[in-house]
């Protein structure tokens, strides 16, 4: 991951960006699963239960935080420019960014003039049939440039700093050959043994439970401006604003499963926030349809609030009463979010175009 998102800015080519997005993808989808499956290994089922909160609760931290890391290195630097020109109209790139479109100049004579405008390296034929503006009017500046790189690598250094740890763990494990041949110590899971065709079952089931969630996790967060834009005829600004409120909502729901889980059975929690989350989408379909505004507001809050905490607290149920939460288990249920988050936009974006977005 640390070497993937390192070199991600310097592919200048679309097939090897591709490739190395693939690459990223592939590496933080084997985090995710040997992550999950380690937290549940190490900490157990009680005992675990906070910690995998936690996590989960990082993930949203991070998306928090990402964006306003990112914004400094996203601004240009602003450079003064001189042009070689006998008439003070176009006396730098500023002001011809912002005033050539005043300019009415006829197609009489065609005069060459290189133009910078951002990023963006332009070719501009300027014509003129007065001598106000000179016979001869040449631009010339230098491309400005973002400084967007700094943050991949510094993304990369951060991830790679988090590997050393681990790095060193197995060192000092393979250096420890006598315990390498001890007996692993069993730990502590499920201890409901099922056959292979319950333990088949119970497998699909989880899977199913977990697409449905990504289904309405990531159809939400998504659409939710489009929704509100489109159906209920805000503004822009309101609905990013909406949607923002949503996600403080949801990371402050799942900082606080990480105590809440302490007090309450995931069975209870998860019964609670599915109770909530099934009044809240109903109460959000009803103002929608009422155009009570103030209550979709609240209703908006209420659906971040009940689906935070439903990923994690599902790898805790299902620890606890269900099977043992191994890798392999950890990989399907991600693959099955991952296909929920996959079909449901073409889905969801196909009914609101041909039917409503309602």
């Amino acid at each position: 991951m640390s070497v993937t998102v390192a070199v991600l800015p310097l592919c200048s080519s679309y097939g090897l960006m591709l490739v190395i997005l693939l690459a990223n993808a592939s590496f933080m989808g084997g985090l995710d699963t040997a992550g999950n499956a380690r937290l549940v290994s190490l900490w157990g089922e009680n005992e675990g239960r906070p910690f995998m909160q936690a996590a989960q609760f990082a993930f949203v931290f991070g998306g928090v935080i990402s964006p306003l890391v990112t914004a400094p290195f996203l601004v240009p630097n602003t450079k003064d420019v001189s042009t070689n020109s006998s008439s003070s109209a176009f006396t730098d790139v500023t002001t011809l960014n912002t005033t050539l479109l005043d300019y009415n100049i006829p197609n009489t004579t065609t005069l060459p003039s290189t133009v910078v405008l951002n990023t963006t390296l332009l070719d501009y034929n300027i014509t003129n049939d007065n001598s106000t503006l000179g016979n001869n009017i040449t631009t010339i500046a230098e491309p400005v440039e973002t400084k967007l790189i700094y943050a991949y690598i510094i993304s990369g250094i951060v991830i790679l700093l988090s590997a050393i740890p681990f790095i060193v763990i197995y060192c000092r494990y393979k250096s420890q050959k006598m315990n390498r041949n001890q007996p692993k110590k069993q730990k502590k899971g499920c201890t409901r043994d099922l056959t292979w065709k319950y333990h088949i079952l119970a497998i699909v089931l989880l899977n199913l439970f977990y697409v449905a969630y990504s289904l309405v996790d990531n159809t939400f967060a998504a659409y939710l401006m489009a929704f509100v834009v489109m159906e209920l005829k805000w503004s822009k600004a309101k609905g990013t604003q909406i949607t923002s409120v949503y996600w403080a909502a949801f990371a402050v729901s799942r900082f606080s499963g990480i105590f809440v889980i302490r007090c309450l059975r995931p069975a209870v929690m998860l019964f609670i926030c599915l109770i909530g989350l099934t009044i809240s989408f109903t109460g959000f379909l009803l103002c929608s349809h009422f155009q009570i505004h103030i209550r979709i507001w609240i209703c908006a809050v209420l659906v971040g609030l009940s689906m935070s905490v439903v990923f994690p607290t599902g790898f805790t149920w299902a620890q606890e009463n269900l099977l043992n939460i191994t890798g392999k288990v950890t990989s399907l249920i991600l693959v099955a979010a991952s296909v929920g988050t996959v079909i449901n936009p073409v889905i969801i974006g196909y009914l609101m175009e041909e039917l409503s977005p309602m």
